[in-house]
């Protein structure tokens, strides 16, 4: 687990002050309080929560909001403690200036008793003004994105939603500048349209930055490996590995490289690496990077091979939201009676860490590859092998249509079973519906072959992530 961000939530809540300067509902402000204070408390755990003061006017509205943009909050929650007009909600919005607003319709009762004070019934008359709100925005600014969640305070649901939205605007914020390193580009050794890219499109719609590194680059850090660097990640790979088909010398060569790739990965600064193997590189490096990809996945790097920034970028979004590192999966081979999906990818597309509990790696050289007929390559590459552990996983890419991009989900279990002798990394995938159906709705939305594999289940999280990007989120299970 890397580490992760604690979102920071600024806590918009107050009503106007009529109630008590004019209505003489003097206690109202007390009871007001208590309920932000509640709300706090209850965020507390997951949140830093930044509540500057309970609101009563405009004016309050666009302190509270200076006092929010200052701070650098990730999102701020709009509890409307009682009513609220639409110039204190518009005077909020004026001064956060993009910061990404949820509105939590609650209230201060946890019900409907069969008998209140004025007082108590002041604290839900925020139902309202929160009823109303979103329909004041659509006039207002067509288009408007906001959040929106139901519940009461002490509604765990509501609670974890609202984290969940936290979580979200943390990683759509962090997203924004991200690098993601073409090495060297697209795979261009078999055209996959499916995953042919529109950089433009993808940097607008996410801001994530894009630059490309070079062959060349790999192959001059190849020769300034020092013998000493080289030995020390060899001995660790026998360490953590059961070598089988490699020798000593396919080993030695695949650690340079992967001492090669980490450092042009650090000294280019990029946060994902796209990278493409054929035709160019392993034949040029004299080596195929998969041992190198699969370190820089434990080091918390994302990796994806053949060149897709589609999952390049699933990948960050997965990885701001829970901190784990990312598989890189294709559908590959499956079983109907189990409703399993044998899936991974040629090498280098999970990290060494990412093996299953009480199981070891393996180093093999390729399984249907050898080379033998490619100019200047090796005979036999080294790759990892082993399965992932068991439990839950989500996959996880982005698909180009006519609109941009959009996101597939799916969600599903990493099957707990033995290893396959496959010479690859891989997870046996079973999702919360048929084949029949997970298939046809892959043929039905449109995606690429290429996914993003989390062993995690953040579906409710990615929602929120493309809410706030405003992108459209299509399930490919249920």
């Amino acid at each position: 687990m890397f580490s992760l961000q604690k979102p920071k939530i600024g806590l918009f809540a107050g009503g106007i002050e009529q109630y008590w300067t004019e209505c003489g509902m003097d206690e109202l402000p007390a009871a007001m309080e208590k309920g932000a204070l509640k709300l706090k408390e209850r965020l507390a755990k997951d949140c830093e929560v930044l509540y500057p003061f309970l609101i009563k006017n405009e004016t309050d509205a666009a302190k509270a909001g200076k006092v929010f943009l200052e701070n650098e909050v990730d999102m701020v929650l709009m509890y409307h403690a009682t009513y609220i007009d639409d110039m204190m909600s518009v005077a909020l919005i004026n001064e956060i200036r993009g910061i990404f607003p949820v509105l939590f319709l609650s209230q201060g009762l946890s019900g409907i008793p069969d008998s209140f004070s004025l007082i108590e019934s002041g604290t839900c008359w925020g139902v309202n003004s929160a009823a109303q709100l979103p329909s004041s925005f659509k006039r207002l600014w067509p288009g408007f994105n906001h959040g929106f969640v139901f519940g009461h305070i002490e509604n765990d649901a509501a609670i974890a939603e609202i984290v969940q939205y936290a979580r979200a605007a943390v990683c759509v914020k962090n997203l924004k500048g991200k690098k993601i390193g073409l090495l060297p580009h697209r795979s261009a050794g078999v055209p996959m349209y499916d995953t042919f890219p529109d950089e433009t499109r993808m940097m607008g719609q996410t801001g994530i930055k894009i630059v490309f590194l070079y062959i060349n680059e790999l192959l001059e850090g190849m020769k300034k490996v020092k013998d000493s660097e080289t030995d020390n990640l060899i001995k660790e790979l026998y360490k953590i590995c059961d070598v089988v088909e490699p020798t000593e010398e396919e080993i030695a060569l695949a650690a340079q490289q992967a001492v090669a790739l980490e450092r042009l990965v650090r000294e280019r600064e990029v946060d994902a690496l796209a990278i493409d193997m054929f035709p160019g590189l392993t034949p040029i490096c004299g080596m195929i990077p998969c041992v190198g990809m699969a370190r820089l996945i434990d080091k918390g790097i994302v990796v994806a091979t053949e060149g897709d920034l589609s999952v390049s970028v699933a990948g960050l979004i997965i990885k701001e939201l829970c901190g784990k590192p990312v598989h890189f999966f294709e559908n590959l081979m499956f079983d109907e009676e189990k409703n399993w999906v044998l899936g991974g990818h040629e090498g280098g597309s999970a990290g060494f860490s990412m093996a299953k509990r009480g199981t070891r790696p393996k180093l093999r050289n390729t399984q249907y590859i050898n080379f033998g007929k490619v100019p200047g390559a090796p005979f036999n590459g080294v790759l990892p092998e082993f399965i992932t552990d068991p439990g839950p996983v989500n996959l996880l890419t982005l698909f180009r249509c006519e609109g941009g991009y959009e996101f597939r989900l799916a969600r599903g279990e990493s099957v707990d079973t033995h290893p396959r002798d496959v010479h690859f990394e891989h997870t046996i995938f079973k999702p919360n519906v048929s084949l029949k159906n997970y298939f046809s709705r892959i043929a039905e939305a449109g995606t690429c072959h290429h996914f993003a594999l989390v062993h995690a289940d953040i579906s409710g999280e990615i929602e929120k992530v493309a809410e706030i990007l405003n992108m459209k989120l299509e399930y490919l299970t249920g």
